[in-house]
């Protein structure tokens, strides 16, 4: 099975997150991508992807498992109080391990995190990743549209949107054993256990149970 995204926005939910989510980050950063790739690109958004009637945890982790890379957009309780971003995250971190990417490879990574409002101190299992520090620009309402950060944050996005752009041009093919219902299976249980191995051992921040 070919991948079926080309990314995937793993976000904590709430009012304002959403609301900075839809109204400011992903219109610029869908417009700048699709200029950066040569078709149109597919970001999944749990909020509008999921179909009705089928379970929630299934079509998410299938929405993940075939998607190019993350867009882990960071605050704080996206690591201390969402189950689901915690998996999201370590499910990606996982397989570009599998992968073998470093920083002599291309891609060098499949996790392109967004620093959206400043986490302190950032989780053992992120610690290491890079990320882009948006928090400059962590603004709702339509004021910010007439700022000079509202400028500056679309300059911003088209600098970095060419790193996002060389993961999903060059990322590897997915495993054969993933079509088949067997290797499903066996990623998931790598998965659980990978998550096991990263428990965090701390009560401030929410451990992923299994898939």
């Amino acid at each position: 099975m070919p991948y079926i995204n080309d990314d995937f926005i793993s976000y904590k939910r709430g009012r304002i997150n959403e609301q900075w989510l839809t109204d400011i980050f992903l219109p610029i950063f869908s417009n700048f991508l699709n200029y950066a790739l040569p078709f149109d690109p597919k970001i999944f958004v749990d909020r509008t992807g999921l179909t009705p009637g089928v379970l929630f945890r299934d079509e998410l982790f299938i929405n993940l498992l075939y998607s190019k890379c993350i867009v882990s957009i960071w605050s704080p309780p996206y690591f201390r109080k969402s189950e689901w971003c915690v998996k999201e995250f370590l499910t990606m971190k996982h397989r570009q391990e599998v992968f073998q990417l470093s920083p002599l490879t291309m891609p060098k990574t499949l996790i392109w995190s967004v620093l959206y409002r400043d986490v302190e101190p950032i989780p053992e299992f992120a610690d290491g990743i890079t990320y882009l520090d948006y928090t400059d620009y962590n603004l709702v309402g339509d004021a910010f549209f007439k700022t000079e950060k509202y400028l500056s944050f679309q300059t911003k996005i088209e600098a970095d949107i060419r790193t996002i752009a060389e993961i999903i041009n060059n990322v590897p093919p997915l495993p054969a054993s993933w079509e088949t219902e067997e290797g499903r299976k066996q990623i998931v249980g790598e998965l659980n256990e990978y998550f096991l191995k990263n428990d965090l051992g701390n009560d401030q921040i929410q451990n992923p149970i299994s898939w």
